[in-house]
């Protein structure tokens, strides 16, 4: 795996369909060095901090690889890194390779992975596409979030290297699957387990046990 770009962008104001509204999900490639600190990319920041960043989701990373399949599915060949949101656009990533709490080392800074992407409404803002927020969530290739545990510095084109497998084996497509469409004794298994990972988000917590008490209720 490589880092192929850094995007960043603070909050910012903008206009939609005559609304002004605010978000940070425009990010932009920049070059040379980054600063990577415990809450963040220098400067990157977040608009709504009730569901973003904080020390859990202090970097999202996505697949270089995905873009091709996104740009022949949309119908488009205009997709820019950071299209989506992520702070890092990393080469052969698979969201099956990567488990919760799995140890990523790259440049001087050591992350651990803490869950997969839920997305929001900006994303079919950004893509200005209604249906983009369902087509993100089917598609099932939702990138990860990443706790870090040694703030350092990064670069476009350093390696990303896995030093340490995560507790419980997860996978970030497995978990995502289950919290996605948590409709099937399978699923509510795998969402039991992740409640067990000590590098889990904890803000997927309540969400989780709110998705096990809906399907007890429908079995009764």
């Amino acid at each position: 795996m490589k880092i192929m770009a850094i995007s960043v962008s603070p909050p910012l104001e903008f206009e939609f369909k005559g609304r002004t509204m605010r978000s940070s999900i425009f990010k932009k490639p920049v070059n040379g060095p980054v600063a990577l600190g415990k809450t963040s990319l220098a400067g990157d920041g977040q608009a709504n901090l009730d569901f973003h960043g904080g020390c859990y989701k202090a970097v999202y990373a996505y697949s270089h690889d995905h873009y091709a399949w996104w740009s022949e599915k949309l119908g488009r060949n205009d997709l820019s890194f950071g299209q989506f949101g992520e702070n890092l656009t990393i080469s052969d990533l698979d969201e099956d390779d990567v488990a919760i709490g799995d140890h990523l080392l790259a440049g001087t800074s050591l992350t651990v992975v803490t869950g997969p992407r839920i997305p929001c409404a900006m994303l079919g803002v950004k893509f200005d596409d209604k249906m983009m927020l369902r087509k993100f969530s089917d598609a099932g290739r939702p990138g990860f979030y990443l706790r870090v545990l040694e703030t350092g510095v990064l670069e476009a084109g350093d390696p990303v290297e896995k030093v340490r497998a995560g507790e419980g084996g997860l996978s970030i497509r497995a978990m995502y699957n289950a919290y996605s469409k948590p409709h099937s004794r399978e699923a509510c298994d795998i969402l039991k387990h992740a409640l067990t990972l000590p590098d889990l988000d904890p803000d997927f917590i309540p969400r989780i046990n709110k998705h096990l008490r809906a399907f007890i209720e429908q079995n009764k």
